[in-house]
């Protein structure tokens, strides 16, 4: 397990959460685990360094773990869940403390990896806590990004349109599962098709993130990416 990426960021972490622009209502920085883990992405370097250090600055306290047997005990002291995993997860307890977590009235953000239907055993996590997944993408490469909702929370200070080097997901909504609020779209080159790369949706008392952006560097050192993960976390926590 490999927590906040090592010596140099833990020493860095007390003054990074001096900085308090990503306080909560309450005054008090918000509490987020990172899950990572899985294949086709470096999760150490972009999930866990580059996001653990975007969001640190903000005042947040992050943690991250790519061991999922660590997640449940974790969760007694976080405000969000930020999972970008697609390693197995087939603990029925972590599984179900997922859920209760999030019904509880906390937050979870899920980017990238946790927007794909990587777990075909748990379906109800694409339907109820995604509202939907993709099961394909077009080739890694540059398109346009088309926000939709400019007034929500996350969307603060993201441009109105931006280009991004990405894999542009092709999201199906689950006719089954809630109601999702799309906030920006990613259109396909070649197509023109769009598909959703940010929306919001409810479970029980808590709210979700949903970001399929993140792939490699470009994304994570993207200024708008690093706006909507930061957002993300404000509007999760509160």
């Amino acid at each position: 397990m490999k927590i906040l990426g090592g010596i140099l960021f833990a020493a860095l972490l007390p003054f990074l959460s001096s900085c308090s622009d990503g306080a909560s209502r309450s005054g008090e920085a918000a509490r987020v685990l990172i899950l990572g883990g899985g294949e086709h992405h470096d999760f150490d370097t972009w999930f866990n360094l580059a996001d653990s250090t975007t969001l640190a600055a903000t005042g947040t306290r992050v943690r991250y773990t790519d061991d999922p047997g660590t997640v449940l005990p974790g969760l007694e002291s976080t405000d969000v869940l930020y999972m970008n995993n697609n390693q197995p997860l087939e603990d029925p307890s972590l599984r179900q403390g997922i859920f209760n977590f999030t019904g509880s009235g906390n937050g979870l953000l899920l980017v990238h990896a946790a927007t794909w239907y990587s777990w075909p055993d748990w379906p109800e996590f694409n339907r109820d806590l995604v509202g939907g997944g993709a099961n394909g993408h077009g080739p890694l490469g540059e398109f346009e990004v088309k926000v939709v909702d400019h007034d929500h929370p996350v969307m603060q200070s993201v441009p109105d349109t931006f280009r991004i080097t990405d894999e542009l997901y092709r999201f199906e909504k689950d006719e089954d599962g809630p109601d999702i609020h799309v906030l920006a779209v990613g259109i396909e080159p070649g197509t023109g098709n769009e598909y959703p790369v940010a929306w919001t949706l409810g479970h029980g008392d808590g709210r979700v993130v949903c970001i399929t952006l993140g792939h490699d560097g470009d994304s994570h050192e993207h200024e708008a990416y690093t706006a909507m993960l930061k957002n993300s976390i404000g509007y999760l926590k509160n």
